[in-house]
């Protein structure tokens, strides 16, 4: 097949999609639209700016960039990044795709959604059907995180997000909760493919005798930093040493917090690192943090570093509501406690540095079942291309 996947981020960014691609690239003709790379630092390196438009190789795919207005560090620049990436996405893929036969494109659906209008106006003037591959809720998220807080502006997103949904030929969505929302307002067939991830299980360093609970991911107003910190300042005299890995809006804020409260000996901020790096780090970590504040749309998330997580088969201690505290708790993966919840969360740290040989053990067997049944890549890809060519076959019967 000639596959075309359309998203805002991709290589040298880390996102998944940058493995999925590589991965269908092995038997099929992969392509990728997308904007010059600047996340998250919001600065494009002066390689990509020789040229108005920018293609290059990157293995197998060749990769098409539109022009970028980098998306800074402030929400001014941001909001004309997320705009310029929607006005002249159509563009990029009129120049370089309209004597491609394309048979499927693939939208990868991050914040903001409307990044997919390109896609699908691209889509229905060439005859191509277009999947969205739902990674969040809007506008829930942007009421959750209070950037938007007027009823009849979020009415009038939700609409037009609606109208996203219905013009796209078929919705994949990450959770099961993405499933349910979308579906209230959308008479369409959607379905739930889950982030995948592969395995990496390396021997952890046993010289360090202090127990590591490692946080790697963003450090933005969806999660609940005032939590963990409100958390630790009870056990201030444990083993137990938080290191987080990321940036973000919050990351001052929480440097503060923890030069307030006397905590730098509890919690370690890093810079962002690579991914080969941080599977390094995740290896030699005694557990794992996922954090999120209280909403709708939070709570209807299954973050993708979950996967990551269960992927080194040690116990996840989750602060959240839905989504990703029903999922550990089900499958009993580690501890969990509501979003926004320090005594809970201050317990299932204890808890966590506490377990038995026997119960880590019960984790790990629990964590391995988990990712070879919903996560491990090289079977996605199976199942994935299968449901790619469904599509495709689908929209043709048409």
């Amino acid at each position: 097949m000639n596959i075309l996947i359309f998203s805002q981020r991709f290589w040298p960014e880390n996102f998944r999609i940058n493995k999925i691609a590589e991965k269908l690239s092995i038997k099929n003709n992969v392509f990728v639209a997308t904007e010059k790379p600047n996340y998250p630092k919001g600065i494009i390196r002066k390689k990509y700016l020789k040229s108005f438009f920018f293609n290059e190789k990157w293995k197998k795919i060749k990769v098409y960039r539109s022009p970028t207005i980098a998306r800074g560090q402030n929400l001014f620049t941001l909001f004309f990044n997320y705009i310029n990436f929607i006005i002249l996405s159509p563009f990029l893929l009129n120049k370089n795709f309209k004597n491609k036969k394309i048979n499927i494109i693939f939208v990868y659906a991050t914040s903001p959604i409307f990044q997919a209008l390109g896609a699908i106006i691209y889509g229905k003037i060439n005859k191509i059907p277009v999947i969205l591959w739902v990674q969040d809720i809007w506008p829930d998220v942007l009421k959750d995180l209070n950037i938007v807080k007027r009823k009849l502006i979020l009415n009038l997103i939700d609409f037009f997000v609606n109208k996203i949904y219905i013009n796209s030929d078929f919705i994949f969505v990450q959770s099961e909760s993405f499933k349910k929302r979308i579906s209230k307002n959308i008479n369409k067939k959607i379905e739930v493919l889950f982030n995948p991830e592969t395995k990496k299980i390396r021997k952890k360093n046993s010289n360090n005798k202090n127990f590591i609970i490692t946080y790697a991911g963003n450090i933005g107003k969806a999660q609940s930093f005032e939590t963990l910190v409100q958390a630790v300042k009870k056990i201030k005299n444990s083993k137990i040493k938080i290191h987080i890995y990321g940036d973000g809006s919050e990351k001052n804020k929480l440097q503060r917090n923890i030069s307030k409260f006397n905590l730098s000996d509890n919690i370690k901020l890093f810079k962002s690192v690579s991914k080969i790096k941080i599977d390094i780090i995740l290896s030699n970590s005694d557990a794992f943090l996922l954090i999120l504040g209280k909403g709708e749309g939070l709570s209807s998330t299954l973050p993708a570093k979950i996967q990551t997580y269960i992927s080194h088969n040690k116990p996840i201690i989750v602060s959240s509501d839905g989504e990703s505290y029903n999922f550990v708790k089900k499958n009993k993966l580690g501890f969990v406690s509501k979003a926004e919840d320090s005594n809970g969360l201050w317990r299932s740290l204890l808890n966590t540095e506490n377990l038995k040989q026997n119960q880590l053990r019960s984790i790990s067997k629990a964590s391995n079942k988990v990712f070879e049944n919903n996560f491990e890549l090289n079977k996605w890809i199976e199942i994935f291309e299968q449901k790619l060519e469904k599509c495709a076959e689908a929209y043709t019967r048409r």
